[in-house]
């Protein structure tokens, strides 16, 4: 019960000085500068991940058409490559090399391109939250 009536003195003591007029608006206009500052940086930042984002779609989209070409350009009858083993699970991936390459070059064509919807969703809600 002391401490609370300690605690009670203490506040009922406490009287700030005011401070002149001109040092608030200092301030208050130095707060709203940082602001725009790192508002700035934001939009830079967002603008330099969305290119970023395009440039990895882009490259990833033209690599990997590229593999796809180059896959089914080699004669159907060639393996693209070949283990040397007569294990039955090592043949039928030398056998099916050309279709499983395939599958894989699809599956990583279509992973970038949702990689890349996901993300300019996610550049597009980050945007309007700024805003």
């Amino acid at each position: 019960m002391n401490d609370d009536k300690r605690i009670q003195e203490l506040f009922d003591s406490f009287t700030p000085a005011l401070k002149d007029n001109e040092l608030f608006n200092k301030r208050l206009e130095r707060k709203f500068a940082m602001i725009d500052e790192i508002q700035q940086a934001e939009t830079k930042q967002i603008r330099r991940y969305r290119m970023a984002v395009v440039a990895a779609f882009v490259a990833g989209i033209v690599l990997g058409s590229g593999l796809l070409v180059f896959i089914l350009a080699i004669p159907s009858d060639t393996p693209l490559f070949t283990f040397g083993i007569n294990f039955y699970p090592l043949q039928f991936i030398e056998q099916n090399s050309r279709m499983i390459c395939v599958l894989l070059t699809s599956l990583m064509i279509a992973f970038c391109i949702i990689a890349m919807m996901n993300t300019s969703e996610m550049v597009s809600r980050i945007r309007g939250r700024e805003m």
